[in-house]
């Protein structure tokens, strides 16, 4: 699903993400785990195909349309909880009630049901990332990107969001900071390192 070799990010001639090596097999949990400012977030741009200014082999199977980045800090938009879920798919072609159909089920296993009609500014933090979650979810991705998903859970969130995705079959990409995943959550760790800026690498 994914093959990255010698792929660099540069940002006014500076370095900001480094992988030598990186390979996901289809359907595999990787957590993605480093220091500030080694470039987790910006991996997970380029994979989303964000990212343009990238040199370096980036191969990613999952056409774009099937790739789905959850932000640490998720955009929701005006309106319900059942709304912003119910949104990916409306986008997508989905009739409105096959959409509520889905939504609801989601909302249902990552146990927020009780929030469908609620106004996402009403929400907390940790209230409004599963509703960002659920909308990702519905749209069963090839490829999930996710940003921190576990930060500002309770313990009863994090068994929900963790409970759901055990039973994901898409690739899927986790930043691990600042909250510890739960054991068993992903295959394998990869490990990013800082980089020094492109001018001080040239001058060794």
């Amino acid at each position: 699903m994914i093959d990255l070799g010698d792929m660099t990010v540069r940002r006014n001639g500076t370095v900001i993400c480094s992988v030598e090596r990186l390979t996901v097999a289809a359907g595999q949990r990787v957590a993605v785990i480093g220091a500030n400012g080694t470039g987790k977030t910006t991996l997970l741009r380029v994979l989303a195909g964000l990212e343009t200014a990238v040199a370096g082999r980036c191969v990613v199977q999952a056409p774009r349309r099937r790739r789905v980045y959850v932000h640490q800090n998720p955009f929701l938009f005006r309106g319900t909880a059942l709304y912003n879920v119910m949104y990916g798919l409306r986008a997508h072609g989905v009739g409105r009630e096959s959409a509520e159909t889905t939504a609801r089920e989601w909302l249902d296993r990552l146990g927020i049901a009780h929030f469908a009609a609620r106004r996402v500014d009403t929400l907390s933090g940790g209230e409004r990332r599963r509703i960002a979650l659920a909308r990702a979810l519905a749209l069963e991705p090839e490829l999930l990107l996710l940003d921190e998903p576990l930060a500002e859970l309770d313990e009863l969130g994090i068994t929900r969001v963790t409970a759901c995705m055990r039973d994901l079959e898409a690739t899927t990409l986790i930043i691990a900071s600042p909250t510890e995943l739960p054991d068993g959550l992903t295959d394998r760790t990869h490990r990013l390192v800082e980089t020094a800026p492109a001018r001080d690498r040239q001058s060794v």
